[in-house]
């Protein structure tokens, strides 16, 4: 058998790197095993004819937790603050519509009707039940205050914040703090209120899935987002083994019937490391496929995740092809619209450097149930959409594409009880973790802080370990 390790995390995502880091900084040695050849998962940047893409997430929030990484990173000084009150749109008959985020727009915005208006300022003065089955997010919004409200307000910000259906997306699952307020209170604005002056304004598991909280703050760096896990592998050096896919993650008391509760890792070029904690930071799907022969039962639990399909056609245009002036973030999409596109970010708008002098940049988000044939098809679909909402004439200077078919998970209805599962059968097996957005939460912040909760739990085995080693030593 190979040689072993203390801790071994398979992937060198957000979540596998943020977790290595904290481990280091605890002083527990760890092995980083990620298969592509470069750090950072679904986080990367790239440089196109003097343009600067991001290929992921495009401007995430920077929570305290991430905040503080970065400066003890010394990234300070490349990081870039867009303004935080920058102008976001949605796009409806034609027109562009200031995107409403405070009652007041709320208010006076002609994207919802009167009557949804009023049943908005009637909210704390009625109360209403949830019922005891979980309900979509749709069902939801329209039993409280009406379709409009769904189709033209939520729908267009959960499809980019979540890429998710808002006629799917389970509210126990995603939202449990409105279904909590709603039902001990019986109003979300009275539950609301109660929640910020008791300081419980989280959920079960101390994470906030409100959409107002997951909109993306304007923070990035002055090489793109990939900066992030670039400088995170930097620091962990040597830790951090590339081109290292793993094939299966087997129990040793299995395989030579031993009760050691450690684990073997098989690589593909076939090498075998054992180790005596996993942390699994992988997609769902990729967990299941490493636990598939050796632990049957949560192999198929995470197999029923659900995962959403994400393309981002990124696209540079000389400025004078673009009439639109493109102050602001960019605009989002409601699904009746019928148009391919979710949002369009305005990235040279957001952050210096993003574009050559005199050129834009712009990315576009496009839904997975297109019925475009082909990539090149869709492209050119999402192109002719912007020309048309943005008055766009001739062809673009430079152009990305970047394809996921399963890229981010799907808090639909049912998914808190599978995790709940999930999280039962690890209980069973203490020495395998999973650390991953699927879990608690999809935004960059709280990868991080589950990153850190895996690590934090491994200081107990790990001192548990440190005294049975100077013990044995003593004894000899």
């Amino acid at each position: 058998m190979g040689y072993t390790q203390k801790v071994v995390i398979v992937g060198a995502g957000i979540s596998g790197l943020a977790c290595a880091y904290r481990l280091r900084q605890l002083g527990i040695p760890c092995l980083v095993l990620e298969a592509q050849g470069q750090p950072g998962g679904a986080i990367a940047s790239a440089r196109r004819d003097g343009f600067l893409i991001e290929l992921g997430p495009q401007c995430p929030r920077f929570p305290a937790a991430v905040w503080q990484m970065v400066k003890d990173l010394r990234l300070e000084n490349e990081f870039v603050t867009g303004d935080p009150a920058v102008k976001r749109y949605i796009y409806r008959h034609g027109i562009l519509h200031s995107a409403p985020f405070s009652p007041v727009g709320i208010l006076t915005t002609p994207l919802i009707g009167l009557s949804t208006k009023l049943r908005l300022l009637a909210e704390p003065l009625r109360n209403t039940r949830p019922p005891e089955r979980e309900e979509t997010l749709a069902e939801f919004v329209t039993r409280k205050f009406g379709a409009d409200f769904v189709d033209n307000l939520v729908d267009p910000v959960v499809s980019t914040i979540f890429f998710g259906d808002a006629s799917r997306m389970g509210m126990e699952s995603a939202f449990s703090d409105l279904v909590k307020w709603e039902r001990e209170h019986g109003s979300l604005v009275r539950g609301a209120i109660r929640a910020r002056n008791s300081k419980r304004e989280s959920n079960g598991n101390g994470r906030s899935m409100k959409v107002t909280d997951a909109l993306p703050s304007l923070g990035s760096f002055q090489s793109g987002m990939g900066r992030l896990p670039e400088r995170l592998a930097e620091h962990l050096r040597e830790q951090v083994h590339y081109g290292a896919r793993v094939e299966s993650v087997a129990r040793v008391d299995e395989l030579e019937h031993e009760s050691t509760g450690a684990w073997q890792i098989r690589l593909a070029e076939g090498e075998t490391i054992t180790a005596e904690q996993v942390i699994l930071s992988l997609p769902a799907y990729e967990a299941a496929r490493v636990l598939e022969a050796s632990v049957p039962s949560l192999s198929r639990e995470l197999q029923t995740l659900e995962y959403s399909a994400m393309t981002s056609v990124s696209i540079g245009y000389e400025r004078g092809a673009v009439q639109n002036d493109l102050d602001g973030f960019g605009f989002m999409v409601p699904r009746k619209e019928g148009l391919s596109t979710i949002c369009t970010f305005w990235n040279s708008s957001l952050f210096p450097g993003r574009a050559p002098e005199d050129k834009v940049l712009m990315t576009s988000f496009v839904r997975s149930d297109s019925a475009e044939s082909s990539q090149d098809a869709l492209v050119r679909k999402v192109e002719a959409e912007n020309a048309k909402i943005l008055g766009i004439s001739g062809e673009p200077v430079t152009r990305q594409v970047w394809s996921q078919l399963r890229a981010l998970p799907q808090y639909n209805v049912g998914h808190n009880k599978r995790v709940a599962g999930i999280r039962g059968l690890l209980t069973t097996l203490p020495t395998l973790h999973l650390a991953g957005n699927y879990l608690e939460g999809r935004s960059i912040g709280e990868c991080v802080e589950l990153a850190f909760a895996v690590a934090e739990e491994l200081r107990g085995p790990a001192r548990e370990a440190e005294v049975r080693e100077v013990t044995q030593s003593s004894e000899e």
